[in-house]
């Protein structure tokens, strides 16, 4: 896997525009206290001479009186974003976009195309550089976790072997894990474990005990450098996935277990499906697709499932082979998550992982989520409903 990461890519956008902005001190304005000004984010040189976020920007000025404060621009921003998305998929058709400036692509497979990995990824950081003016790092590695922190080393390419990633994980500190939640770093700065080190040789029954035991074997992946996530398409919108099989061999309707394949995948994802579609392929290239109607989607996903497998029974009437099988999922609230996210689709966010608990606990019944309008038969539904 390779990682890419532009750093400061706003302000890289700044200076791209004003190269008069080079080389000083920079913050752009928080645009959530228009009464008290205040800085968001600050670059290295800001930083360097004492600034930081929130920081009210007269105190920020007479500090430094060289600074200069910008005004916000998050649409060019995330239009940066979607165009270092569509410059990877050139690359490799897998991937996922992190936080603004950062990118993880899959390029295993790719060398009969455009040769050894390394230099393909060279060739992506100088195709960055041509096409957009952004400085970028990248980091090679089999393990996602060892590929983000190589590229975070801000070497031009940070190569890890394989067979290396522990041994270069080792003196990482435990709070560049992205995923490790703040409470979870404060337990474990207590006990003394500070680096991944401390968690490599530790068994996963003793790992379970101090963390919750779902994550657990993500988090010890993590810190052992074993850790192959599948990448979903780069193209997919966000808050959606893409889950594809090829059937091999090709078989009939109904020896395709459908039902299984479906609610592994609805399960795999703590969110809630606001829309779904399943698309078929038979031998002979012909495409099916079906769309699940609203009233199926606020069914319980055991329910949901099999309502999946019978429409595909009914609706393969050619008695003919199927080769491929894709279920596309829009996830949660089906919106793309926007900088400025308002604060009521924040709450039902975090509450997404409280409806997949229910649901695995309950998989005969149904869990609604908070924006849902319609609540259907309620006396027999678990609802967890935001109240207005």
């Amino acid at each position: 896997m390779l990682a890419m990461w532009v750093p400061e890519l706003p302000f890289q956008l700044a200076c791209g525009r004003d190269g008069g902005l080079k080389a000083r001190p920079l913050a752009f304005l928080n645009p959530e206290n228009p009464r008290t000004p205040s800085l968001w984010f600050v670059n290295r040189l800001g930083r360097a001479a004492g600034l930081g976020p929130g920081l009210p920007m007269d105190q920020a000025l007479r500090r430094v009186p060289g600074l200069r404060v910008l005004d916000p621009s998050p649409q060019v921003w995330w239009e940066a974003q979607g165009s270092l998305g569509d410059l990877l998929q050139h690359w490799t058709p897998q991937g996922q976009l992190g936080r603004l400036g950062e990118a993880l692509i899959e390029l295993q497979g790719t060398q009969k195309l455009f040769g050894p990995l390394a230099d393909t990824a060279q060739r992506i950081r100088r195709e960055l550089t041509e096409r957009h003016g952004w400085e970028s790092h990248g980091g090679l590695s089999l393990s996602a976790t060892a590929a983000t922190l190589a590229a975070h080393a801000e070497h031009r390419l940070e190569q890890v072997a394989e067979g290396g990633e522990a041994a270069f994980l080792g003196p990482q500190p435990l709070r560049r894990l992205p995923d490790l939640a703040p409470r979870l770093q404060d337990r474990f700065h207590r006990l003394g474990l500070r680096h991944f080190l401390d968690l490599q040789p530790m068994p996963l029954p003793v790992l379970s005990e101090l963390v919750p035991s779902r994550l657990a074997p993500k988090l010890l992946a993590q810190a052992r450098g074993e850790d192959r996530p599948r990448l979903p398409a780069l193209a997919d919108p966000p808050g959606s996935s893409r889950s594809t099989s090829r059937l091999q061999p090709p078989r009939l309707p109904e020896e395709v277990h459908l039902g299984a394949w479906c609610l592994e995948r609805l399960w795999a994802d703590p969110r809630s499906p606001r829309r779904l579609s399943l698309r078929w392929w038979d031998v002979d290239g012909e495409p099916h697709i079906w769309r699940a109607p609203e009233e199926d989607l606020l069914q319980p996903t055991l329910a949901l499932a099999r309502a999946l497998e019978r429409a595909f029974l009914v609706l393969c009437t050619r008695r003919i082979l199927v080769r491929e099988l894709e279920l596309r999922v829009h996830w949660g609230l089906g919106l793309a998550r926007p900088l400025f996210q308002d604060p009521r689709n924040q709450k039902l966010d975090r509450l997404e992982p409280v409806l997949a608990r229910l649901r695995r606990r309950y998989p005969g019944q149904t869990v609604l989520p908070g924006w849902v309008e319609d609540l259907k038969q309620p006396n027999k539904s678990l609802i967890f409903k935001e109240a207005r």
